[in-house]
């Protein structure tokens, strides 16, 4: 799912075929307003619910909403007056009547919304970027949209949408949300405390009730989520992908049968995953390895859900912030403060960007509790020594807050077995060193390539040849890399 909005650059009738060109189909009269001089169009995939464009009773006002915005039944019933409707866009509408530039300090999800106001207009992502938004100067006025694959032939000056900032058409881009660095000494038993107490929250807001899938992919993370959400609904279900006989399938497993959730594991095969390349690849819009491999599990977990639920959570966010990641346990603490922020910053571009595109391709709604702002907000500021133990162990603090919830062979599992798509790695791996030469590799790879994009390995320079069939070359810049 997502959005197109354009203000003062482009008619109904473009919006349209631009819509068609990204789904293969025309919005239905529903997902598309033309008020003024904006034109807004929601559109979805599989099936998915598209967002709805929502007008104000005076018609100079009108937004369209793509995400989730968890607090906006509590936002409704402090409005006065109330909105027209009911839904979480028309919620959003009437608080910025309340509250004016002012309003995405007050919502409390995952989100990417654009509003227009009389002959000005106002757009706003959440605080870490879970609904990506991108934009440019359009004949003259102004495209939002949130894929790449809408600028490809109309972009001047394209941009990426900051996370946790808002931009109003009189002042220009603000922030309204930053990491914070470790703030005064706690200690690490209330550290825990903290970080037990938000993580269950966080969990319970991002269920819900209702049928919902969880992502359970092996690691201590998703086993922490997958416990937390059946203790809260009973409809939880939860899905794995992997090639036969991998690890972290049968962790899963393992994992599922302990909390005594129904889980669907799906054993894929290279050819799959070959097959189905191509589209994960354009889908992403990325080439970044990492990015790419955690994808292809995905998608398959994923278009297995599709047919049991409507909502996917995922733990997206946790290695971030609890320095989960082997390439961080070297670093001395100032350094290791100073990288874990940087990739909490970057999420937008990476893992974010993957959870978001996988699960909407597949018509479901994407959320993701380790990205809540209380909790983002807390863990900020923990000093990187309660991420990292002295002896190296990572994500030591989210280990030890559900120490005595788990059992040990799930939290205290080693290092080298909290792993995810290990084989399926392994195989794109394989069939990259088939197709490429190491001298095909070096004209992209050290501080001598002869060509950019900087690229690493054999199958990161695979899916680049893919992404490069549907993107021009400038595009990269925007293409988020992770670290391995």
């Amino acid at each position: 799912m997502g959005i197109v909005c354009a203000f003062n650059s482009s008619s109904v009738a473009e919006i349209t075929e631009l819509v068609k060109e990204l789904t293969g189909s025309e919005p239905n009269s529903s997902s598309l307003l033309e008020q003024g001089p904006v034109v807004l169009a929601g559109y979805a995939y599989n099936g998915g619910q598209a967002p709805v464009p929502v007008s104000a009773k005076r018609a100079t006002q009108s937004i369209i909403l793509d995400g989730t915005v968890l607090n906006a039944q509590r936002i409704r019933e402090s409005l006065k007056p109330k909105p027209r409707n009911s839904s979480p866009a028309a919620t959003v509408l009437g608080l910025y009547a309340a509250k004016d530039r002012k309003v995405a300090h007050f919502l409390d999800g995952m989100f990417a919304l654009f509003l227009r106001d009389g002959d000005h207009f106002y757009a706003a992502r959440d605080h870490l970027g879970s609904y990506p938004l991108y934009f440019a100067q359009v004949n003259g006025g102004w495209l939002f949209a949130s894929e790449l694959k809408a600028f490809v032939e109309k972009a001047q000056s394209l941009s990426e949408f900051p996370p946790g900032c808002y931009f109003h058409s009189d002042v220009g881009l603000r922030r309204y949300f930053r990491l914070e660095g470790p703030a005064k000494p706690v200690s690490f038993q209330d550290a825990i405390e903290v970080v037990r107490v938000l993580v269950t929250d966080a969990v319970k807001k991002h269920v819900g009730s209702g049928e919902v899938g969880i992502l359970l992919n092996g690691s201590v993370e998703s086993s922490i989520l997958a416990a937390l959400a059946y203790q809260k609904n009973r409809k939880v279900r939860t899905y794995s992908a992997g090639l036969e006989g991998s690890q972290d399938g049968h962790t899963a497993k393992k994992v599922a049968e302990w909390i005594g959730v129904k889980h669907t594991h799906v054993e894929v095969s290279v050819e799959d995953i070959l097959n189905h390349l191509q589209e994960i690849v354009w889908s992403l819009e990325t080439f970044d390895g990492p990015v790419v491999r955690h994808a292809v599990a995905d998608y398959f977990a994923v278009r297995a859900a599709a047919e049991d639920v409507k909502v996917m959570v995922g733990s997206d966010a946790a290695n971030e912030l609890f320095g989960g990641y082997p390439y961080l346990r070297p670093m001395y603490q100032e350094k290791l403060t100073a990288e874990i922020k940087r990739i909490t910053e970057n999420l937008h571009r990476t893992h974010l960007l993957r959870w978001n595109r996988i699960v909407t391709g597949w018509g479901l709604e994407p959320r993701s509790p380790f990205t809540d702002r209380r909790l983002v907000h807390a863990v900020s500021k923990l000093p990187s020594n309660y991420k990292i133990s002295e002896d190296g162990r990572a994500k030591w603090a989210l280990r030890r807050a559900f120490s005595t919830m788990l059992p040990a062979w799930i939290v205290d599992r080693p290092d080298s077995e909290d792993v995810h798509c290990v084989g399926i790695q392994t195989a794109l791996s394989e069939y990259a060193d088939s197709v490429f030469t190491d001298e095909d590799l070096s004209k992209y790879k050290g501080k001598d390539a002869e060509l950019q994009p900087s690229l690493r390995t054999k199958d990161e320079l695979l899916y680049y040849q893919i992404w490069r069939q549907r993107f021009p070359e400038e595009f990269a810049a925007l293409v988020g890399r992770t670290q391995f």
